[in-house]
């Protein structure tokens, strides 16, 4: 009798699993037919950055989108355009992880989608993922957006490349260059205890 009481409560967690597993919401607001480069829910939105399945260096697009499941309030650049022509990449190497980025300027305003795991404070080991949109305004941080739950990211060096998206090269920077590199705000970091 245990046993089958046993394989019966199993049985249900594993359709209840499922079951949720096929009712949840899809974290994107990238169309089922694209690229999901990366993606992850905010406090009350959805950044995603969606490209067309063929994109590489002389096709396709990428999309920054920024918004609800049922209406994106922002979409960034209008498709047609090259990535190279409006996206920035970079990489960041620091002690205990890294991580990787993309931005693009609108007006006075830049976007820094990033994703990284590292050693962030003291509490337990330290270490964990940051990532979401980091914001400023005429150069002055203005709003941030952490990922509530992972993250979905392809971004990296080789995607970078396969779109034609240049790195800079840390030892060639200029000042001026320097200062367009990406350093985490505080916002996206844990809470030291």
């Amino acid at each position: 009798m245990r046993l089958f009481v046993s394989v019966i409560c199993i049985s249900i967690a594993v359709t209840t699993s499922s079951a949720f597993s096929a009712v949840s919401p899809a974290q994107t607001l990238c169309k089922a037919d694209e690229l999901v480069v990366f993606s992850c829910p905010t406090k009350n939105h959805i950044a995603s950055i969606c490209a067309s399945k063929d994109i590489s260096k002389t096709s396709g697009f990428m999309q920054y989108r920024f918004g609800r499941l049922d209406h994106a309030d922002m979409v960034y650049p209008d498709v047609g355009i090259k990535p190279a022509d409006v996206f920035t990449a970079g990489t960041m190497m620091f002690s205990g992880g890294g991580g990787d980025w993309l931005r693009f300027s609108k007006g006075a305003f830049s976007y820094t989608i990033f994703s990284a795991f590292g050693k962030w404070s003291s509490h337990s080991d330290g270490s964990g993922d940051a990532a979401g949109v980091a914001v400023r305004k005429n150069g002055k941080e203005f709003a941030n957006f952490p990922c509530r739950s992972p993250n979905t990211s392809k971004m990296g060096r080789d995607f970078f490349d396969d779109v034609g998206l240049k790195l800079k090269d840390p030892a060639k920077e200029t000042d001026e260059e320097a200062d367009e590199e990406f350093e985490i705000p505080q916002a996206f970091l844990p809470k030291s205890r």
